[in-house]
């Protein structure tokens, strides 16, 4: 696969890939200092007559109920690319951007979100040129734009909300398959402006480490690019899932040698696992986390969202399909 030879924003439409999606997380609070987080994705895989199947994917947590809301809806559009901008739209679900300003809409079970957010930073190509390697499946394009501030409204039943937050955006498109691996992704927004990203790529079948890297974006915007050596991301705990006994590390602890940052990644969550899927059969973790710890000796703290996948399929055996993400 060639580098990317577009520059951005004009690669934030669509490239008709084999597969690609959009992705946001984000971090939210009303007047009163209740917290929400929520995470949304829209999958798109070109079809044989011309049109591509879209799936997006929402989740909502509220940490003061601990309750956690899913939704999926499927739409057919246009593999037509857009140089510069996207629009998804499946009834009343709404995500829309163009490198600098987003609409982000969904209803769910008891609660709807709509925001509005502007991008603060430049996107950033990981693995220095924006082509990451997936192990065995192959190789994909992806950056990130890791400081998106929003402001929208929350409804719960008839009664709307207001909050205001922090948005991770993520674009990854490419021809590969992601069946024989598993990852750990982290996303990371610090307290000091700062946003780190971590991924590790593993064998879905005896769990052998494949792939790591990481990005960290420094206040001012500069980038360092980190080798998986580097970085040592370690589980300090498991859950279960109660429907359908999957194990999942839950609770970490995070070491970046050069930055000399060592922080406790907690769940706000546990009962963080997108389940409810009719059309990307294996579950996954998609869950918000709190950040604790040091940089230099100096204490620091953040957010940030933690996403694992593959366990599930590891827990089937072999011949499991992981589904259509990858990082």
């Amino acid at each position: 696969m060639p580098l990317i030879q577009s520059p951005l924003p004009r690669d934030e439409g669509s490239h008709n890939a084999p597969i690609e999606w959009w992705y946001f997380n984000g971090h939210l609070a009303d007047a009163s200092g209740k917290e929400y987080s929520f995470h949304y994705v829209t999958f798109q895989r070109p079809t044989d007559s011309g049109l591509a199947t879209q799936v997006m994917h929402a989740s909502f947590g509220d940490s003061t109920k601990q309750a956690y809301y899913l939704g999926e809806k499927l739409a057919l559009g246009t593999t037509s690319p857009l140089p510069g901008s996207f629009l998804f739209q499946a009834e009343g679900w709404r995500m829309a951007g163009d490198g600098l300003d987003y609409v982000l809409a969904f209803d769910l079970r008891d609660v709807s979100l709509l925001l509005r957010a502007g991008s603060r930073k430049p996107p950033v190509l990981h693995q220095e040129t924006g082509l990451v390697s997936l192990g065995p499946a192959g190789q994909s394009y992806y950056y990130s734009r890791t400081r998106l501030e929003a402001l929208g409204t929350v409804t719960f039943g008839r009664e709307p909300v207001e909050v205001r937050g922090t948005l991770w955006m993520d674009h990854q498109w490419g021809s590969f398959n992601t069946s024989p691996v598993g990852w750990d992704w982290v996303a990371l927004q610090l307290g000091d402006g700062s946003e780190l990203m971590v991924s590790a790529v593993w064998g879905v079948i005896n769990h052998r480490p494949l792939v790591s890297y990481g990005t960290y974006v420094a206040a001012d915007g500069s980038v360092k690019h980190l080798a998986g050596h580097e970085v040592a991301f370690t589980p300090t705990g498991v859950w279960t899932s109660p429907s359908n006994e999957t194990v999942y590390p839950m609770g970490w602890q995070l070491g970046v040698l050069p930055l000399s940052l060592v922080v406790a990644v907690t769940p706000v969550q546990q009962n963080a696992e997108f389940n409810a899927s009719t059309y990307i059969p294996v579950p996954y973790w998609e869950g918000a986390v709190k950040v604790q710890g040091t940089r230099g000796g100096v204490a620091i703290a953040g957010k940030g969202f933690v996403e694992m996948v593959g366990y599930a399929a590891r827990k089937a055996g072999p011949g499991a399909t992981v589904g259509t993400q990858g990082r």
